[in-house]
C-alpha cells in the first residue's frame, strides 16, 4: 500500500495547473496548458461551523473560502462536494448550518506561470475556442489533499420571515459561526427549528479517511472533535483555487474575450452571474414542487398560478444552460445574458387556514385533541386510517395518522361495545369527502366516506341534529377532535382549508406580487 503522505504529494502534484471550464464544468481535469513553480502552501488541521443565508454561501463554506477560496466560478465545486451540496435540495429561503472538521496534508500553490512548451498562445477566436475547449478557461493554481467532514443542518424556510426568525434564533442561541464546536449544537438547532417551525433535513459526508461514523446528527459533533487525530488513509483533494488564463502573463490580453464570457456566469461586483442565478431558480423550483405535492397528497386541487410559475422557472433553467452550452460550444463568442421572468414573481408558500367543523354530541367523556395541530401541514400530516364500532350509537372511532418525522401511535377513542364497521383505508391523495351524522347527547350515528368510493359507518337514531356535510374541494380533513368515554360522546372534524398561495419576494426590495 502506498504511503498516505507520498500518495497526498502526489494527488496536489497532479493538480496543480490541470485545465479547469468554471462554467461547463465536468469535473474531470482537462489537460494542463500552463507550468511554473511549485510553492508550499502549509497545513493542518480546523474545526468550525458557520451558518449560511444562500447557494453561494453555502457553497464556500464547503470548500473552505477561508484556505484557497474557490476562485472563478463560485458555484463551481469539486465532483464529490457537488454531489453532497445537490443532495441537500435547498429550496428558496432555506439556510444551512454547516459544521465542518478538515485535515490538509499537503498544500501547493503555483507560481510564475507560463505556457507549457508545445502550447501556443491562441490567436483569433476559433483558436481561442479550440485552446478553452482543450485546457478549460482556467487552470488549478492552488490545491490542498487531506480529509474533511462536513455535516449540514438544513432549514427548510418558507418565507423571508422564516428565514429571519432562525437566523436570530440561531445568533442569540449560538452566535453565527466560529472555530470552535458547542456540545449542545445539535440540540439548539433542533430546538430553533421546532419554536421557528421549520423543516429540518441533516446530511454528513466524510472524504479522506476510510472511518466513517453512523450518518446520524448525534454522532456529528464528537467526530468533528476527534478528526484532526484520524489517520488520512485515502487522501484526497479537498481544496482548489483556479485561476483565469488572462492572469498569465505570456496569454494576457488574447484571453479576455473569453474572460468577459466567464464573468456573465460567475458575476462580479456589480451582480450574481447566471450561475446563482441557476442555483436560485433550482431552489425556486424544488420549493414548487414540495408545494404541489403537498397538494398532492391532501387531494386538493392546486392554485393554478403554481403550474405557470413553474413553467416559468423551468423555461429560466433551460435558457440559462442554454447560454453555458454556447459558452461551452464557442467560449470566444460574445453572449448576452437572458432575461429571467421566475425569480421576480418570488416563491409560494402555503396559505392555509385550520378550523373545526361539524360539531356533533355533548359533554360527556373525556376530551382528546387532533394531534400536531400547530405544524401539521408543514409535517405534511394526514389521516390514514378511520374505523368505527357501532351499535345504537357509535361505540368506538380509531384514527391514524401518518406523515413526515416521527410516526404516531394509534388512538383509539371510545369503547368496545356494537360491532366493527370496518375502516377507510386513505392513500396518498385520497380523503373524507362526505360526513353524514346524527347526535344528541352523543353521537348516535356516523357515515364515512372517501374520494375514492369507500363508505364505513353505522349507529342509531337517537338524536336530533343531524349532519350531512360534502367536503369542499378546496378543503381536506385533516383529522378528529372530540370527547368519548365508553362510547363517543363527541366529535368534530379538524379541516384545512387551502387558499390563494402567497408569494414571497426573493429579494428583500421586492414588492409582493399575488
Amino acid at each position: 500500500m502506498a504511503d498516505p503522505s507520498e500518495l497526498a504529494q502526489q494527488v496536489a502534484r497532479g493538480a496543480l495547473f490541470r485545465g479547469r471550464h468554471s462554467v461547463a464544468d465536468s469535473g474531470e481535469p482537462l489537460e494542463a496548458a500552463v507550468g511554473g513553480t511549485v510553492l508550499a502552501a502549509g497545513g493542518g488541521s480546523t474545526v468550525g461551523w458557520q451558518l449560511c443565508r444562500s447557494s453561494e454561501e453555502l457553497v464556500r463554506s464547503l470548500h473552505n473560502d477561508t484556505s484557497l477560496g474557490v476562485g472563478l466560478g463560485p458555484l463551481s465545486l469539486l465532483g464529490a462536494k457537488r454531489s453532497f451540496r445537490d443532495s441537500l435540495k435547498t429550496t428558496a429561503f432555506s439556510l444551512s448550518l454547516v459544521v465542518w472538521a478538515r485535515q490538509v496534508s499537503v498544500a501547493l500553490e503555483a507560481g510564475q506561470t507560463r505556457p507549457l512548451e508545445g502550447v501556443a498562445v491562441p490567436a483569433g477566436a476559433a483558436e481561442l475556442e479550440a485552446f478553452v475547449a482543450l485546457h478549460g478557461d482556467g487552470f488549478v493554481a492552488a490545491a490542498e489533499v487531506g480529509g474533511e467532514c462536513h455535516g449540514v443542518f438544513t432549514f427548510y424556510a418558507q418565507s423571508r420571515e422564516q428565514a429571519r426568525l432562525v437566523e436570530r434564533r440561531i445568533g442569540a442561541e449560538l452566535g453565527l459561526g466560529g472555530l470552535s464546536l458547542n456540545p449542545a449544537l445539535v440540540e439548539t438547532v433542533t430546538s430553533v427549528a421546532r419554536s421557528a417551525a421549520v423543516n429540518l433535513g441533516f446530511r454528513m459526508q466524510v472524504i479522506g479517511t476510510r472511518a466513517q461514523p453512523p450518518a446520524d446528527a448525534a454522532s456529528l459533533i464528537p467526530f468533528a472533535h476527534d478528526f484532526a487525530r484520524l489517520p488520512l488513509d485515502q487522501p484526497a483533494l479537498i481544496g482548489v483555487r483556479t485561476r483565469g488564463y488572462e492572469t498569465v502573463p505570456a496569454i494576457g490580453a488574447a484571453f479576455e474575450a473569453v474572460a468577459a464570457n466567464r464573468r456573465l456566469f460567475s458575476g462580479d461586483s456589480s451582480g450574481a452571474g447566471l450561475l446563482e442565478k441557476r442555483e436560485q431558480v433550482v431552489g425556486l423550483i424544488r420549493q414548487m414542487d414540495w408545494v404541489a405535492e403537498t397538494y398532492r397528497l391532501y387531494g386538493v386541487a392546486p392554485d393554478p398560478a403554481l403550474a405557470v410559475r413553474r413553467a416559468a422557472a423551468a423555461a429560466d433553467r433551460r435558457a440559462i444552460d442554454a447560454c453555458r452550452a454556447a459558452y461551452r460550444d464557442a467560449a470566444a463568442t460574445p453572449l448576452e445574458a437572458p432575461a429571467l421572468q421566475a425569480l421576480a414573481a418570488g416563491s409560494p408558500e402555503l396559505n392555509v387556514t385550520l378550523a373545526e367543523e361539524l360539531p356533533m354530541g355533548g359533554n360527556g367523556g373525556a376530551p382528546f385533541a387532533f394531534p400536531g395541530r400547530a405544524d401539521v401541514i408543514r409535517r405534511r400530516q394526514r389521516l390514514v386510517e378511520v374505523g368505527l364500532r357501532t351499535g345504537s350509537r357509535v361505540d368506538q372511532i380509531r384514527l391514524r395518522y401518518a406523515g413526515e418525522g416521527d410516526p404516531l401511535e394509534p388512538e383509539v377513542h371510545g369503547g368496545g361495545g356494537g360491532g366493527d364497521r370496518g375502516s377507510l383505508q386513505l392513500a396518498e391523495g385520497v380523503t373524507i369527502r362526505r360526513i353524514e351524522g346524527l347526535s344528541g347527547s352523543r353521537v348516535d350515528r356516523l357515515f364515512l366516506s372517501s374520494s375514492d368510493g369507500q363508505r364505513i359507518g353505522g349507529g342509531g337514531d337517537a338524536g336530533d341534529r343531524p349532519v350531512d356535510w360534502t367536503v369542499p374541494e378546496d378543503c381536506v380533513v385533516l383529522g378528529f377532535s372530540g370527547r368519548s368515554g365508553r362510547e363517543l360522546d363527541a366529535l368534530r372534524a379538524v379541516v384545512g382549508r387551502f387558499g390563494p398561495l402567497i408569494w414571497q419576494p426573493l429579494e428583500e426590495n421586492e414588492e409582493r406580487s399575488g
